[in-house]
């Protein structure tokens, strides 16, 4: 049964290459372990279950990431640069698009792509002879819970976002308040929300209530992933956050600039976070500028 199985998964992603199911199996028990033999390998079966706890105790779901994914989706209609652009998304696009693994649907995960993004760092007395204003790093925190999604306790969360969250705010020397936009790491759209509910913008249960209304996309109090995102910009793993955040602070975002352009805050503060395996690592990051 597990080789059939397996063999038709070398049908479906490797057309005519020589690959056994033996070689298959290696190769899929030296990424994913024991779980293999349960049919489940990849970040999305590890995320689909976490966001399926997550609907059992949170009350969340469709309803509430469907406003992430069409929201950074709005932000990547202003951004030429985005694998998205030109290519809106309604909440009726969103519900009717095919699943991935259940209940993550495709516009639910994070683009596949190619390509290099790079941020400078430097001293900020040699950054205020640039070209630019620059974003300074003004905290930084990390918190790193480390339980593999099959021996996790509390599957759903918390992460690591609430303690790496509270080291860098205090760092900073800001509030959760003073923050008027925030980058965060996308690899699904129940990362946002559950991120950004370990972050205490929303407590557990209140993220559909929260997102409604355009709150992250252009025009709403609390801009979300402002380039699209890795949802509908691009996959540069930490960079997507971490790059959008220095330009908007620098002001090169054109059409999606914050501020007057979008209807939305000028950006003074930023926060960005970054996450590692199924919400097992993450870091924060406060940008501000000066």
């Amino acid at each position: 049964m597990l080789e059939a199985g397996l063999c038709r998964y070398v049908l479906i992603s490797y057309g005519h290459n020589e690959l056994s199911s033996d070689s298959l199996f290696t190769m899929l028990t030296e990424f994913s372990g024991d779980d293999v033999v349960f049919g489940h390998f990849g970040a999305t079966g590890g995320y689909a279950l976490a966001a399926r706890r997550a609907m059992h105790e949170y009350r969340t779901g469709p309803q509430t990431w469907k406003h992430i994914a069409v929201g950074q989706r709005a932000w990547a209609n202003l951004n030429p640069r985005a694998v998205m652009h030109g290519r809106p998304m309604s909440f009726d696009d969103y519900l009717s698009s095919q699943y991935v693994v259940e209940p993550l649907r495709l516009p639910d995960n994070c683009l596949v792509n190619d390509g290099g993004r790079a941020v400078v760092v430097t001293t900020l007395e040699r950054a205020r002879d640039l070209r630019h204003p620059p974003a300074v790093i003004l905290g930084l925190g990390q918190h790193n819970p480390s339980a593999q999604a099959a021996q996790s306790g509390a599957l759903a969360g918390s992460t690591g976002a609430k303690k790496a969250g509270e080291q860098a705010l205090s760092m900073a020397g800001v509030t959760r308040d003073d923050i008027d936009a925030c980058q965060i790491y996308d690899c699904f759209t129940y990362t946002v929300e559950v991120t950004l509910q370990d972050y205490g913008f929303f407590g557990p249960g209140e993220g559909e209530d929260w997102f409604s209304g355009g709150t992250i996309g252009p025009g709403g109090r609390m801009p979300v992933n402002t380039s699209g995102g890795q949802l509908s910009e691009a996959y540069y793993m930490g960079l997507t956050p971490l790059s959008e955040a220095a330009m908007q602070i620098m002001g090169r975002c054109g059409e999606r600039q914050l501020g007057p352009a979008t209807k939305t805050k000028e950006p003074n503060i930023i926060l960005v976070s970054d996450n590692g395996g199924i919400l097992q690592a993450h870091s924060c990051c406060i940008l501000g500028r000066i």
